[in-house]
């Protein structure tokens, strides 16, 4: 098949694109530039095709010209996710092309409500629009957190610090709520597994699927960490459930909605508590060893969202 990764020249984008050549399908790429991309990608890729702005009619028709599928990995903001989104769907429209991977790769935002978390409406608003006014049925994927960026201070289970006393893994709650989680490459090439192999994909059904390489408490992350690392770490609780319930109302009540991830982390800690975006029987994707792999993989990219 010949898949278009729109978005390629991104963490997982990269990984899409080698996952489909690993699998022996042909990948063409559009992005800003082909710079960002390693020989070892750009090389093989059938094609480039680059753009200056991700509404520009002419570079997206080009994109998706002759294409079997179209991924969406364009970078996680709201802009990309709505509004260079829905130009890129409307060129599949144009294309008849049946197979569109939408942005997801996230918690299970289905279950959610418009204002529970800013970020996600952007999702939600997309999958209701799309069913409003398209043909096209997208495959969307709920991957939980990516297992790379979970131990953060911004968003995640929790952190590890290092203090006088030793090691100590900072969290909310009790500490036995679980985390669903999936390693980007587990992500990418489930990603396109499904759409090269399922067959009421490839008919255009679209549909939600769960996936994750596992899932952990902050009492498992350091129950794993110390067999692994051989270092005690105590656990410290930051508070409970009504305490992040009033410190999520307070910031929503001094900042901007459009400062939403400087609270994301009280929103993702409650709706872990309380099960709010928990996946439903995912499918169980990569090594078995998925909690002790966390510790050496980490992506902090907070500097990102914080700017």
């Amino acid at each position: 098949m010949l898949i278009l990764v729109a978005g390629v020249t991104g963490y997982l984008g990269k990984l899409l694109a080698e996952s489909g050549l690993e699998k022996g399908h042909q990948i063409r790429g559009f992005g800003r530039s082909s710079s960002k991309l390693p020989a070892s990608i750009l090389d093989k890729l059938e094609s480039f095709v680059q753009c200056e702005y991700y509404d520009d009619k002419a570079a997206l028709d080009k994109a998706v010209s002759g294409v079997d599928a179209v991924v969406c990995a364009y970078a996680p903001t709201m802009t990309a996710v709505m509004e260079s989104q829905i130009c890129l769907l409307r060129t599949v429209e144009r294309a008849g092309v049946k197979v569109y991977h939408a942005h997801s790769w996230n918690c299970d935002w289905s279950k959610l409500s418009l204002g529970y978390f800013e970020f996600y409406d952007c999702y939600i608003m997309f999958r209701r629009y799309i069913e409003l006014t398209s043909s096209i049925k997208p495959v969307y994927v709920f991957t939980g957190a990516f297992g790379e960026m979970v131990l953060g201070e911004h968003v995640g289970i929790g952190y590890l610090k290092d203090t006088p006393d030793g090691k100590v893994f900072n969290h909310w709650g009790a500490g036995d709520a679980k985390y669903n989680f999936t390693y980007m490459p587990d992500a990418a090439r489930f990603s396109i597994d499904l759409i090269t192999t399922d067959s009421s994909v490839l008919a255009g059904n679209g549909g939600l699927f769960s996936i994750q390489s596992g899932e952990a408490s902050a009492k498992d992350i350091s129950k794993v960490y110390e067999k692994i690392k051989g270092e005690k770490v105590r656990l410290r609780s930051l508070g409970g459930l009504e305490d992040l319930k009033v410190k999520l109302k307070e910031a929503r009540a001094t900042l901007p909605p459009s400062k939403w991830f400087a609270y994301t982390n009280h929103i993702s800690q409650i709706a872990a508590i309380e099960k709010a975006w928990t996946l439903d029987d995912p499918k169980v994707v990569g090594a078995v060893d998925a909690v002790g792999r966390l510790f050496d993989t980490q992506i902090d990219r907070t500097a990102e969202f914080l700017e």
